[in-house]
């Protein structure tokens, strides 16, 4: 099977040189900017993070930076050697956690450039098994579909599809093995994010209070030049907490800060939240 039009052109980007890479950004940056429909839906994603978060914050030169980033998220995905070695800080909380035998649950948001966060922990020795959409692995998937998945199993990530099943996902960790899922899919769990009242997923913290598994939280900070920064912080344990909701808190507190500081490292925010049904007026309860 021929490779698609977007990938034959995805593998002329990713041998663009890296010296030339600011100045297409910069280019591409300017050419969505100007489109209205672009500037609209960036401002949209920008408030949805900050409304309630930095009331104050400059909305405009947040939804630039993020049509920036997505810019540079476009370019990275066809760049293996650079998008797999960032720099991950916190190595020592994963593999802590690991050598504990009783599995990983390693928590991640659509911030940063996660796939190549994968990859990068990959490259440091620690095999993931990486939960993913099937769609990500058939081969009529948009061309960057595809390269999200490669990049992501690059370095030796075991793809886990989300229709493989909960008894699956509960073997990884019963092997002792990390299982990275992320905490921002559509769910059925009311929680609190972002200040907003959210309906997001309790899988990862399902999974781990299942299986005394500990939970690692990755995220994505940005310092100087265009690659994001991953770190990990300490592992929480499911039997240091009362209750699996006390440990989903603790969790999402551990992811907030960096999205609200880096607000334009989160690819499409809207796009992993469901709002809460309104509710009825006291005209439409009574009918």
């Amino acid at each position: 099977m021929k490779p698609s039009t977007e990938l034959r052109i995805g593998r002329v980007r990713g041998a663009v040189p890296r010296a030339l890479l600011p100045a297409l950004v910069r280019t591409r940056t300017a050419l969505a900017w100007s489109q209205v429909k672009v500037r609209d839906d960036a401002r949209e994603q920008m408030r949805f993070v900050l409304e309630h978060t930095r009331p104050d914050a400059d909305l405009d030169a947040a939804a630039r930076a993020y049509v920036e980033r997505q810019a540079w998220r476009g370019e990275l995905r066809w760049h293996l050697d650079l998008v797999t070695d960032q720099r991950v800080e916190g190595l020592e909380h994963l593999l802590a956690a690991r050598d504990r035998g009783r599995g990983v649950v390693l928590s991640h948001m659509h911030h940063g450039q996660f796939e190549g966060a994968m990859a990068s922990i990959g490259r440091r020795g620690v095999q993931l098994h990486a939960m993913g959409d099937p769609r990500l692995l058939t081969p009529d998937a948009p061309g960057w579909m595809q390269q999200h998945a490669k990049v992501a199993q690059s370095q030796g990530a075991v793809p886990v599809l989300s229709t493989a099943g909960t008894e699956a996902m509960l073997g990884i960790l019963g092997d002792g093995g990390v299982l990275t899922i992320a905490s921002d899919v559509p769910g059925r769990t009311p929680m609190r994010f972002l200040g907003r009242e959210l309906i997001g997923s309790f899988g990862a913290v399902r999974l781990a209070v299942a299986t005394g598994a500990q939970v690692v939280a990755m995220t994505s900070e940005l310092h100087d030049g265009p690659l994001p920064v991953v770190r990990l912080h300490e592992p929480l344990d499911p039997v240091d907490f009362p209750s699996a909701q006390k440990l989903l808190e603790t969790l999402l507190a551990t992811h907030e800060p960096p999205i609200v500081r880096w607000p334009e490292l989160y690819d499409i925010p809207t796009s992993h939240w469901s709002l809460p049904a309104a509710t009825p007026t006291a005209q439409e309860n009574d009918g």
